[in-house]
């Protein structure tokens, strides 16, 4: 593997504005911690996560009215990404392939590689949640495995409808398929709306169903590494090996910080939510005037997945050196005009930006600003 996932953090020049982060960087938190190391008690804990911070999770994924959830079927892990890993790795056996929706996370190829399976992407459209079953079925294979749905996903927002979930899942489980349901971005009350749930839409989780979250989105805390998985038995059985080898334990001062964020993060979270849509709101109004782009508003997520073709195509009419944002727009924008974004072709998108709105207004101005005029002066 010798590519960067898009969101790690890269090293970019002072006066490069950056959009690329992957991360929620809105100021929410207060400047005090209410954690502190604890060095006198650092054995090694339990590879599925301490009992009490189970029970905050399941008490967190199961707010009043939802279906309940059980603290045996948390796995806690240092980051939802490990936590995928986990599972990736409990449910492959002789099948292998593992189906998902593109555009995509462009981290899923790369994990599924990781575990010794075979990334399937399913073509769909951009910026709109609805899907074909009929596409997924064309790609199913005797080796096919299991199936990762991202809603709200990352890179352009989209939400699965709450009926066109619950086919898929059915579909899926008619043919002895693994869901894997990541729902990271679900925890962002961007718009104050929630995305439907797997646990939503069945009122329990289904046998052959796994949901995959954390904190990092919801609560802007994605360097504390913490997430979990919430799966049936032995689904969670097979996990929990997995991640007592790759893992160990997620660490005790993450445990610990995690337990007080669970606890009494409710508020920084509903914060988190009004900044991100007044954001979302700005940028909406910057892309709107760009002629030629099409950017549908996210329903969910941190991130605007532009389709910035015809502008574009516009600029490489001029000739050198605009062709080179045709051959390649992030690195062009990035020489050129000083704003870094992530190319689409990474979320197997060419033609379309991502790019984030989950930064302090001022930086969001300036970025949008610097991206505007560089797709709309000749």
């Amino acid at each position: 593997m010798t590519v960067l996932s898009p969101t790690a953090a890269g090293a970019h020049e002072q006066d490069v504005v950056v959009l690329a982060t992957g991360d929620v960087r809105v100021p929410v938190h207060p400047a005090a911690s209410a954690v502190r190391a604890r060095r006198a008690d650092q054995h090694y804990r339990a590879p599925a996560g301490d009992p009490d911070l189970r029970s905050l999770i399941a008490r967190y994924a199961a707010p009043e009215g939802s279906p309940v959830v059980s603290p045996e079927e948390v796995l806690v892990a240092p980051g939802a990404r490990q936590a995928l890993v986990a599972v990736l790795g409990a449910v492959l056996g002789e099948r292998r392939e593992v189906l998902f929706a593109a555009p995509y996370w462009a981290s899923y190829p790369h994990l599924v590689k990781l575990v010794g399976g075979v990334p399937v992407p399913v073509p769909g459209p951009v910026g709109d949640g609805t899907l074909d079953v009929d596409a997924w079925e064309a790609r199913r294979t005797p080796d096919t495995a299991a199936i990762i749905v991202n809603s709200p996903r990352n890179p352009d927002g989209a939400v699965i409808p709450e009926d066109l979930l619950r086919a898929l899942i059915e579909w899926a489980g008619r043919h002895g398929l693994t869901v894997i349901c990541d729902e990271v971005y679900r925890g962002v009350p961007l718009d104050g709306r929630t995305a439907p749930s797997v646990r939503d839409v069945f009122g329990e989780l289904p046998e052959h169903c796994v949901v995959v979250d954390g904190l990092s989105k919801s609560h802007a805390l994605a360097g504390l590494r913490f997430g979990w998985t919430i799966a049936p038995a032995d689904i969670r059985a097979r996990a929990v090996a997995v991640a007592s080898h790759l893992i160990g334990n997620t660490s005790s001062l993450v445990q610990s910080a995690a337990a007080v964020v669970l606890a009494e993060g409710e508020p920084e979270r509903q914060l988190v939510g009004r900044e991100l849509t007044a954001n979302l709101d700005l940028a909406m109004k910057v892309l709107d005037s760009v002629e030629g782009l099409v950017c549908p508003r996210p329903e969910g997520g941190i991130f605007l997945f532009p389709d910035v073709r015809e502008p574009l195509a516009g600029l490489g009419r001029l000739g050198e050196p605009r062709s080179e944002a045709l051959r390649a727009p992030a690195a062009w924008l990035k020489d050129r005009h000083r704003v870094a974004v992530v190319d689409g072709a990474a979320f197997g998108a060419p033609g379309y930006l991502r790019l984030s709105f989950a930064l302090p207004a001022p930086q969001l101005t300036t970025g949008l600003e610097r991206l505007r005029h560089a797709l709309t002066t000749a």
